[in-house]
């Protein structure tokens, strides 16, 4: 192992010992239990234990001792946040309160930054910075510029070191996760490890400004030709993967209604635009803004609604897109058939699923909306009461849909504020319609039907070269075929363990029958009878001890070594 190496397995168990102490800490002991992690804690740890009657609820205590772990950790409740499917409610809604606030950086931390990833200094690059961040948080803080040819910018600045104590504590995660999936009941439920990778992925991404960039370009090309939505540009020449810079965009924040009000901006105006740009973004370019919370939307002059902050975006595929569609439909048209059948392609889960009680539990839901008319049916809620559904059925969804329904949330709760009477199935399920339609049209059917058979005749030429290296293999001895019935083996080893007890027992039984003969011939034939046998004259109650005892050790040897007792 190189220094670097040695370095690296150092920080992550220093890392590991003290998310095992702070977890433990805010009473999350029984977990480290379970994944037999006690070791890394000292009597001291211990001592601290929070008392429970003293404990806030869970869902508080979380929230804090992930604030307590870092950005890292921050990131991680957040994203927890938007999985309903994989937490229960009261946990969901305290993680949805987790902050991503720090104290803004030093500017000459700041000015290294910038010239280390530049190569230029902040004076030859920008006629004016703005020491005083506008935004500060644990990746990184923006600052306004002015470039040398009068444009006005945003300039977002990484955080020195973030990427590497990302990085560890991602590699610690993954750690956790292998033992939960081994150690924990809801492992062998979940793949925690997939769904680490899953984070990790989207975490450097986020780590990376150059993704960023890439998304916002994207987004601006598809709203080129809209008048009513505006996205950033990028200055490519002056963006790396720790500094990003695009357009600044003079407006107010949505968040500030007052501001909005007394500019003359019309609220409902102003709602449905917001919403009709997220419903393209979601059905028509499939590439969406998974946070438009008040804080990253902008209203321009002329009512035109501003994107800010890509860092996170969601994408969906088209069979995601069409399940959604049928999801929403459904809803609204109180189709259960449709709404099992949906929850079933879209979930994955390792236990049994029990289809009547999930058909019960979503017939439940949906008696809430019948016979409501669209403007009272808040799709964000229905959608959040279906993934609470999924979750107490063990239906792991995919990430990208549930970074739906977050954002669908987020959008409704900023859509309704701004106009209660508008409601986000008015908008989308008109478009849903016509988008389903499409897909049954003889044109779309044909050019399914002739994407489908090229992929077959793809298949087709590939099958005698398979059948061919089959053949060979079968006939070479090379073909290895390997099944597992963990079921069975874990029988096998009860019925090992059993034999093995029944043999002990029988060792013992033997050994005491025959230390009984022993004691019994030698009280007949003792001195005190003047017997002169040969055998007495021998130590046969010595040897018979020996004898047995070494049988006996050498009986445990053997069952210890071949399986426990």
């Amino acid at each position: 192992m190189n220094d670097t190496s040695f370095l690296t397995a150092y920080s992550r168990l220093g890392r590991l010992r003290e998310i095992v102490q702070v977890l433990f800490r805010y009473g999350f002991g029984y977990l480290i239990d379970q994944l037999d992690l006690k070791e890394l804690l000292s009597p001291f740890d211990r001592a601290r234990r929070m008392a429970e009657e003293e404990a806030p609820s869970r869902g508080v205590r979380l929230r804090r001792a992930l604030t307590d772990l870092g950005p890292t950790f921050i990131k991680l409740g957040q994203l927890l946040s938007t999985r309903p499917d994989l937490l229960p409610p009261d946990v969901v809604s305290e993680l949805a309160k987790l902050q991503d606030r720090v104290p803004p950086l030093p500017f000459a931390e700041v000015r290294q930054v910038i010239a280390a990833e530049l190569g230029q200094e902040v004076d030859e690059v920008f006629a004016s910075f703005d020491p005083q961040p506008v935004g500060s948080a644990s990746l990184g803080q923006v600052h306004q510029a002015t470039l040398p040819d009068g444009r006005q910018v945003v300039v977002k600045v990484q955080r020195p070191g973030v990427a590497r104590i990302i990085r560890t504590d991602l590699l610690v995660l993954a750690d956790l996760a292998r033992l939960a999936d081994r150690r924990t009941p809801w492992g062998r439920i979940y793949n925690f490890s997939n769904m680490v990778e899953e984070f990790s992925r989207s975490l450097n991404e986020e780590l990376d400004y150059t993704a960023e960039a890439r998304h916002a370009e994207r987004l601006a090309a598809a709203f080129r030709d809209d008048p009513d939505v505006h996205i950033p540009g990028i200055l490519w020449e002056l963006t790396t993967t720790r500094v990003l810079t695009q357009e600044y965009l003079a407006g107010i924040k949505l968040e500030d209604r007052a501001a909005l009000q007394a500019a003359g901006y019309s609220l409902p105006r102003l709602a449905e635009k917001l919403a009709r740009a997220m419903v393209r973004q979601i059905l028509e370019v499939g590439y969406f803004h998974a946070d438009p919370h008040p804080g990253n939307i902008l209203v321009l002059p002329g009512e035109v609604i501003g994107f800010l902050d890509f860092g996170q975006v969601g994408c969906l595929s088209q069979e995601r897109k069409e399940i959604f569609l049928r999801l929403i439909l459904a809803v609204h048209r109180h189709r259960i058939d449709v709404l099992v059948q949906g929850l079933k392609e879209l979930g994955t889960t390792t236990a049994p699923l029990k289809e009547a009680e999930l058909r019960q539990d979503i017939e439940v839901l949906l008696d809430k909306y019948y016979g409501l008319p669209l403007a009272r049916i808040r799709l964000g809620q229905a959608i959040r009461e279906l993934m609470d559904v999924a979750f107490r059925h063990h239906l792991r969804l995919p990430a990208d849909f549930t970074l739906l329904a977050k954002a669908l949330l987020t959008l409704e709760g900023v859509v309704t504020d701004l106009d209660p009477g508008l409601s986000l199935l008015q908008i989308i399920e008109p478009v849903a319609r016509d988008y389903l339609r499409q897909r049954l049209a003889p044109r779309y059917l044909l050019r399914v039907a002739g994407r489908r058979l090229s992929e077959y005749l793809a298949v087709a030429d590939e099958l005698p070269r398979l059948f061919k290296t089959l053949l060979q293999q079968v006939t070479g001895g090379e073909l290895k075929v390997s099944w597992e019935l963990p079921e069975l083996e874990a029988s096998l080893r009860r019925l090992d363990r059993i034999s093995n007890r029944l043999s002990f027992s029988m060792v013992l039984l033997a050994f005491s029958i025959i230390m009984a003969s022993l004691i019994l011939g030698s009280a007949i034939i003792g001195p005190g009878t003047g017997a002169r046998s040969l055998l007495w004259r021998l130590p046969i109650l010595e040897l018979g001890f020996l004898t047995a005892g070494i049988m006996v050790g050498w009986l445990i040897w053997a069952i210890f070594r071949s399986g426990r007792i």
